[in-house]
């Protein structure tokens, strides 16, 4: 049986758990250039492996718009497929009905979880669907949208039917990530995300949002079952995950009152970072 990935999140025990964005800094440090991790599975398998063990990160996390950028660099008809439409939830559709990069994620979590069992929580992190929309019509006709109610909702049902797809691959949650540039305005503009939601109770899946919030943030739908929001916000006193990312790497910060008492603590490696100073800041924290 999947482990539950809230239960595991919350038993922090000595010290919080952390969830580790490591994806640009391991990528810098084991590849080169714009190398393609997601190749084949097997290549993706290596290169996560090193990288997740470099870490030691207490999720395995599958951040999909990397395989979805990969994608379109690599793929000829990728962009063609999905540019030049008049309605701007085309681009979206097509990228994620693409038959390529939906059966290759689907093996990778296959491979994914045959080799971490049941050890850790298997996440799949994606751009909620309002970033994802306008992330999609930005690769695909370098402009920028503004979406409406209906487009996100479509969007929602879009993303609902793509997850659908990784239903038996044993992926305990999903992470829907926010852009900084693109937040919702309210925790009604969250609700247009139901289709997701819903899936995400029909398969026992753990639905999530990280929230980059500039200032005062505001409380998430019932059927969302954590957030991640940015230390310094006034929203953190409600949610299980906190963004220490900011604090962490900041030189003049004492890491040791970087605790989360009744969730867990998310950090993202700056890609630029050098290993050593990694090693030591995650040891630290880990205490």
């Amino acid at each position: 049986m999947a482990k539950d990935l809230i239960k595991h999140l919350t038993d922090g025990k000595d010290s919080p758990k952390l969830w580790i964005n490591f994806n640009a800094y391991t990528k810098k440090l084991l590849l080169k250039g714009d190398e393609n991790p997601w190749a084949t599975p097997a290549a993706y398998m290596s290169f996560y492996g090193q990288a997740h063990g470099l870490v030691k990160a207490d999720v395995v996390v599958l951040d999909v718009w990397d395989l979805f950028h990969h994608w379109m660099l690599e793929d000829d008809e990728a962009i063609p497929s999905m540019a030049g439409k008049k309605r701007i939830t085309v681009a979206v559709k097509t990228m994620l009905e693409a038959y390529g990069p939906r059966e290759l994620l689907a093996e990778v979590l296959t491979a994914v979880g045959n080799n971490y069992g049941d050890s850790v929580p298997m996440v799949l992190v994606i751009p909620s669907p309002r970033s994802l929309l306008i992330k999609a019509n930005r690769a695909a006709n370098g402009t920028d949208v503004e979406p409406e109610e209906a487009h996100i909702d479509t969007t929602s049902m879009y993303m609902a039917d793509y997850l659908r797809y990784f239903s038996e691959t044993g992926i305990t949650g999903v992470l829907l990530t926010e852009d900084p540039d693109s937040m919702p305005a309210s925790a009604e503009e969250l609700s247009w995300y139901q289709p997701i939601y819903n899936v995400a109770k029909h398969y026992r899946w753990s639905v999530g949002l990280h929230l980059p919030f500039s200032g005062k943030g505001f409380n998430i739908p019932k059927d969302v079952h954590f957030s991640i929001v940015p230390a310094d916000c006034s929203a953190v006193k409600n949610s299980l995950g906190v963004d220490i990312t900011k604090p962490l790497w900041d030189d003049s910060a004492d890491n040791s009152s970087l605790t989360n008492s009744k969730g867990f603590n998310f950090v993202s490696i700056p890609e630029d970072t050098k290993p050593e100073l990694v090693l030591d800041t995650l040891s630290s924290l880990r205490g």
